[in-house]
């Protein structure tokens, strides 16, 4: 991608308008698409590669993330379109498949939350979970250009102007309020902007081979998620990826320093993959190879005025852990509600300077643990033991107020959360009519405020009145009936006429610990604090 001015001609077309651009048709630019979509906003999505990649990638769909799909009702989809044999959740690890077992043990992504949140991992990958956002957010309004590619881009102070090209050659000028660089750790646009990045070397590159092959004899009674295979000729990893199609599959190896899978011929992955199985004669069909990098780098800056980095343009984490995509789909989330909020005039455009304020801290925190679970794992630094924080911490730990230095830490043990503003909402037990719900269930992409005292059902609709921004009031034992064995006042540390502001993210914009003398005034102060994040000139106020 170019400037431009220095691609040597103008592109004399009417220009498309759009409210947000997103480069990348990924699993965080999707997200993006979708999350934008579901709040009303016009989204144009465009990706040069002509479909959805077949490569699984990321292999979980974490907690967190899960909490953010839950609402949408997407869950059931996306747990129905697992991996093969993801309820088992096991892992073997065998000198070859027709060879010496070495053991199993539980996959990683089956440990418990502890009471934290009401969901758990999904073990999907890339290549089944893309197709799941793409429906949903053309589903939702989104506009999807698969084999569209953007040239150029430049802003100014009221939008950006990009240039496409069209799967028929074609060129399109498109004018966008905002644009959302989810386009690859190898960003051309964040690299056009001149944003570095900080971090660790790359550690090595990773190849996956995605190929067909009958392995039924070698894996019959034998339901493993993924199997670890180590031998004098392969050193790798075999995951199923067919279910109706069981004979698709794949192996992931580390290549050498300097290595490229360009160097792979088809013969050579059928030999490894052979070696891998064990069998010499086994016949294999190399349908697909590549690679990327295993690094730990973060962006110096996740924005440029009115231009966004998200997902591994902004930052990479080594694949232990499972923390880098699904952090990039959190970056999405977190950057949605706040654009939809600007883009309908109920916050000012300041709001917009807490996306990195929030996001580019625990990047840097995210992705040390990854390589800290990345070197524990690979026997490279056994010291770095003392600096792991338990999973659940880091997945649903975040603490934004540390950001704005109001708190000491970047992350806190949710298993004892401190409901103060700035954390995720603790999760709480509840029933909706006839069903059992988790608070975060109640994160339709606007504000949520939980009490217990009914005034505070009037203060919402008069701080609604006043902002123009829906407040959606749940009163405890009214709209929701509290369930399962913590106390609404236990859980958030309120009184019994207390109440707590959540954002549309899940985390906590406010709370009061009783009922204040004008709770309508208080709300209504507090929640244009949360959107405007500066003083407003008084005809804005009115």
């Amino acid at each position: 991608m170019t400037t431009a001015s220095s691609r040597g001609k103008d592109v004399d077309m009417p220009a498309e308008r759009t409210s947000v651009l997103i480069a990348g048709g990924s699993m965080v630019g999707l997200s993006a698409a979708l999350f934008l979509a579901r709040q009303g906003i016009d989204t144009l999505l465009v990706e040069r590669h002509e479909n959805i990649s077949q490569h699984p990638r990321a292999q979980a769909t974490s907690p967190r993330t899960m909490e953010l799909l839950r609402p949408l009702g997407l869950e059931p989809e996306v747990r129905a379109a697992e991996t093969p044999n993801a309820r088992y959740g096991n892992i073997l690890q065998v000198e070859s498949l027709a060879g010496a077992e070495r053991g199993w043990f539980d996959g990683p992504f089956r440990t418990e939350q502890n009471g934290v949140s009401a969901t758990g991992w999904t073990l999907i990958g890339q290549d089944r979970l893309e197709p799941i956002l793409a429906k949903h957010a053309v589903a939702a309004g989104a506009d999807l250009r698969f084999g569209t590619e953007l040239l150029s881009c430049q802003q100014d102070s009221d939008g950006v102007d990009a240039v496409l090209r069209n799967p028929d050659g074609t060129e399109t000028t498109v004018r966008a309020d905002y644009l959302i660089a989810a386009d690859g750790n190898r960003s051309a646009i964040r690299t056009n902007l001149g944003i570095g990045t900080h971090g660790r070397d790359v550690f090595g590159r990773q190849m996956i081979i995605l190929f067909r092959a009958d392995l039924t004899e070698h894996v019959a009674g034998r339901e493993f998620f993924l199997c670890f295979v180590s031998n004098s000729e392969v050193h790798g990893v075999l995951g199923q990826l067919g279910a109706t199609d069981a004979d698709r599959w794949c192996l992931a190896l580390s290549l050498q320093p300097g290595e490229r899978h360009e160097s792979y011929t088809p013969e050579r992955c059928a030999e490894l993959i052979r070696s891998a199985v064990g069998n010499p004669d086994i016949a294999v069909t190399v349908d697909n190879v590549d690679s990327w990098e295993i690094a730990a780098r973060v962006a110096d800056r996740f924005r440029d005025r009115r231009i966004f980095l998200a997902g591994d343009s902004a930052h990479i984490m080594p694949p232990t852990g499972g923390f880098g995509g699904n952090f990039g789909v959190q970056d999405a989330h977190n950057l949605a509600w706040k654009l939809a909020m600007v883009l309908k005039g109920a916050a000012g455009p300041d709001l917009l300077d807490t996306y990195e304020r929030e996001r580019l801290p625990l990047a840097d925190v995210v992705a040390e643990q990854g390589v800290i679970r990345y070197l524990q794992r690979s026997g490279l630094d056994e010291a770095a033991a003392a600096r792991h924080r338990p999973e659940s911490t880091v997945l649903f730990g975040h603490n934004y107020s540390a950001a704005d230095a109001e708190l000491d830490v970047l992350l806190e043990d949710p298993t004892e959360p401190s409901a103060r503003p700035g954390t995720r909402a603790p999760d709480l037990t509840l029933r909706r009519d006839d069903e059992e719900i988790s608070v975060h269930d109640l994160m339709l992409g606007g504000f949520v405020l939980l009490a217990a005292d009914g005034r505070w059902r009037e203060a919402a609709s008069t701080a609604t009145a006043r902002t123009g921004v829906d407040i959606d009031a749940k009163i405890l034992g009214s709209d929701v009936q509290p369930a399962g064995d913590t106390s609404f006042t236990d859980r958030y540390q309120v009184g019994d006429q207390g109440a707590v502001l959540i954002r549309p993210d899940g985390f906590i914009a406010w709370r009061s610990a009783d009922l204040p003398a004008d709770p309508a005034g208080t709300l209504t102060s507090e929640l244009r604090r949360t959107l405007w994040r500066v003083t407003e000139p008084e005809s804005a106020l009115r």
